[in-house]
Formats: structure tokens, sequence, C-alpha cells
């Protein structure tokens, strides 16, 4: 399949109905893409959830954000330890995610071991509907439980097991996993992801490096029309 088709299968097979995502880390300074104007305040998420409203692409260097996961999960910048915890020492008491700088260092401790941190290797990200990103990287599907279970099941179907992990910070369990390991993922993400993204409560995250979605993407249709026959069967739906 290409782009286009599979495309058209997550939409009109699966009812996909949000914009699907697109991601593509790059070496150099694009000359025939936009440049992001202004400040995604916090970062990644915004810019992503401006995509869903205007459908526009743009690429973005470390200036345009103020959180950087969505860079570092792409490896375009990097944050030492130090900086981080200075970032959390600066909103830890108004925003509550850990009980005390301890746990937070802790928990940033685990994601690096867990989800490694790619090398810096790149300038710049750019962001976009998938049928505006030439050879995208990754390719992000906001859909329902049910949804992303036909992509579970596709993966099943190749002989490949999903994994997942969940805690604070979407683009780190969205993107960064999926980015290093070329695998797919899923997650219900943070509350600032959620946020500024623009999920509906009954929404999830679905994350596919494209080469993995280029062969999941012939097995959607037909996963979906059998789980339609056995609904159908069980429940006369």
């Amino acid at each position: 399949m290409n782009k286009q088709q599979i495309e058209k299968t997550l939409k009109d097979d699966l009812g996909i109905e949000k914009e699907i995502i697109a991601l593509k880390p790059l070496k150099d300074i694009p000359a025939d893409i936009p440049r992001y104007e202004g400040m995604a305040a916090p970062g990644l998420c915004t810019m992503i959830g401006e995509v869903l409203n205007d459908k526009s692409i743009s690429y973005s260097v470390r200036e345009h954000h103020q959180c950087y996961e969505g860079l570092i999960a792409t490896g375009v910048c990097d944050v030492s330890r130090d900086e981080y915890r200075e970032a959390v020492e600066l909103w830890i008491d108004t925003c509550p995610y850990h009980r005390d700088m301890d746990t937070a260092m802790e928990f940033y401790e685990k994601c690096i071991t867990t989800i490694k941190v790619p090398p810096v290797e790149n300038k710049c990200l750019v962001v976009g509907p998938l049928g505006k990103v030439d050879d995208p990287d990754l390719v992000i599907v906001f859909c329902t439980p049910a949804q992303s279970e036909v992509f579970n099941r596709a993966q099943s179907y190749l002989g490949n097991m999903v994994t997942s992990y969940g805690g604070n910070g979407g683009c780190i369990f969205n993107i960064r996993g999926p980015f290093l390991t070329r695998q797919p993922t899923y997650s219900t993400s943070d509350f600032p992801w959620r946020t500024f993204v623009g999920l509906n409560d009954n929404e999830m995250t679905v994350t596919y490096p494209y080469e993995r979605l280029v062969e999941a993407a012939p097995l959607i249709k037909p996963i979906t029309e059998y789980i339609g026959n056995l609904k159908s069967m069980f429940y006369g739906e």
C-alpha cells in the first residue's frame, strides 16, 4: 500500500476521524517546508493539536518549544539531568506530578533506562498531516480503544506483541519508544498530551513507525470485517 491507500483504509475501513499525523526528523533544515512561527506552549503536543485543526505542516527546533520531550524523543536535542531537575523544581509545587523531587528524579531515571534516549543526530522535526509529509518516520493515530485493538490484532497476525507504557510525559511514551525501537505502541498518555492535542475522553494514541504501518495496513480492512462479523454473530449488530 502507498501512503494514500494507507490513509484511506485507516479513515474509511477503520473509521479514524481525526487527521492522521506524521513526524519526520531531519538532519538538515528543509528549504521547502515552512518554519514554525511562535512558541509551542508547552511543546509538540500543542503543535499536533494545531495540525489537527488547520492541517498545516512546519518544522521546528528547540527555540520553538517550552517542553523539549518531543525533540528529545526524535533525536533533535537533549537535556541534561541538571536541566531536567531545574525544570521540575519550577513546577512541582503547582503541578504535583510527583510527591517530591527524589521521586521525580527516580522516575526520570526509570524512563531513560526503560525507554532509551536517542542520540542527537537531527536538526529539526517536521510535523504535519500524513498526506503532506514525504517519507514519514512516525505516524500518530488518535482512535478509540476498539480501533486500537484492530492495530494490536494486526501485530498479532504478524507474530508481534505490542508494548505500551504509562506515566507522565506524552512524548516519552508515544514517540520516544517507537522512534528508537521501530515498533508500534499505544497509550492513554498523560493529561497535558490529551489536553493540548485535543483528545476526547474515549480516544487514545497509537504510534507506528511508518515501515511497520506499511506492513500492518493491508490487514486493517479484513480484521475490521472479521470483528464486525463476530459482533453480528454474538450480538446481532
